[in-house]
This record gives C-alpha cells, sequence and structure tokens, in this order.
C-alpha cells in the first residue's frame, strides 16, 4: 500500500513527533528528590520547601567575596510566612567546585562567628535583619529576618543554625 501525497507528509510529522517525544525522555532530565527529610543541597531544598506548601520563586544570582560556592536568592511566602522572605542558598556541588562540596561548604561555614559576623574582622557582612546561618552536607542558607515560620522550617529541613540569632 502506498500513501498518497496528502497522507505522506502527515505520516511523517507523526513520526518526527513520535522520536522527538522518545529522544526527550531518554535525554537527561534535572533531578527532583523526594518530600521526605532533610535536604542535602540545593535542588533538594527548593523541592523539599515546595512539598511543605511554600511558594517559592527563584530570583537573581548571589556571590559573597567570602564564599567559595555560587548563590540563588530565593524568596519564600505562603504557610504561615508573615511577609516574603528573602534566603540566599549556596550550592555546594562538587562539579561546579571541582572538588568535594561537603568539605567546601564546612569550611565556609568556620568563616562565621556564632553570631553570624564574620572570624576575618578585616571584612565585615550587613544584615538586614537577624542573621540565622544553617548548613547541611553541599548547601548553606543565609536568612537575614525575624520571620519564625523561616527559621523553623529551615530548621526542621537543614537542622539547627550553626550561627547567628
Amino acid at each position: 500500500m502506498t500513501a498518497t501525497a496528502s497522507e505522506q507528509p502527515r505520516g511523517w510529522l507523526a513520526f518526527s513527533l513520535g522520536l522527538a517525544l522518545l529522544l526527550t525522555a531518554c535525554g537527561p532530565q534535572a533531578e527532583s528528590h523526594s518530600c521526605d527529610g532533610p535536604a542535602s543541597d540545593h535542588v533538594m531544598l527548593i523541592d523539599r520547601l515546595r512539598c511543605s506548601a511554600i511558594q517559592v520563586n527563584i530570583a537573581e544570582p548571589v556571590t559573597l567575596p567570602f564564599l567559595r560556592a555560587p548563590g540563588t536568592k530565593v524568596l519564600l511566602s505562603g504557610d504561615g510566612i508573615t511577609n516574603r522572605a528573602e534566603v540566599q542558598s549556596f550550592n555546594y556541588d562538587d562539579t561546579d567546585l571541582g572538588t568535594d562540596g561537603r568539605a567546601v561548604s564546612e569550611a565556609d561555614a568556620r568563616k562565621f562567628a556564632l553570631d553570624g559576623s564574620l572570624v576575618d574582622r578585616a571584612q565585615r557582612i550587613y544584615y538586614p535583619g537577624t542573621p540565622h546561618l544553617f548548613r547541611r552536607d553541599r548547601v548553606l542558607v543565609i536568612y537575614a529576618g525575624d520571620d519564625r515560620a523561616v527559621v523553623t522550617v529551615l530548621t526542621r529541613l537543614l537542622g539547627n543554625q550553626f550561627a547567628g540569632g
């Protein structure tokens, strides 16, 4: 059986679309995580926040000269958060850093005094509110504010803060 001129393009189009879908399905996908347990990297933190019914808006990149990892400003709202809260999440990915991200995040966390200031007094960090610093595995998070709902969810996902108020 041969296709007429009008049937041939439709068959070819269907085949092309099917092939494209197959190739897309087999290609690399952004890894998402489940909603259970603590967050140990930036992607997992964002997933866990969203699972907590918190609205998460990814804003612009953030860099701090005393931290080796790239950061992202993340805006949080909803689920008991009184005003939109800004957190900065620093992603210590092994591949991006070319070394063990967990070790680098631990070394960067040691740059902070218990009150959230920098141990190296030659450098200063200014917070727009009470500093709360959290670290777990390959993520370091800074929240400068006084919303207990934000501190509570970050503590649940990342453990107790290592510095700040």
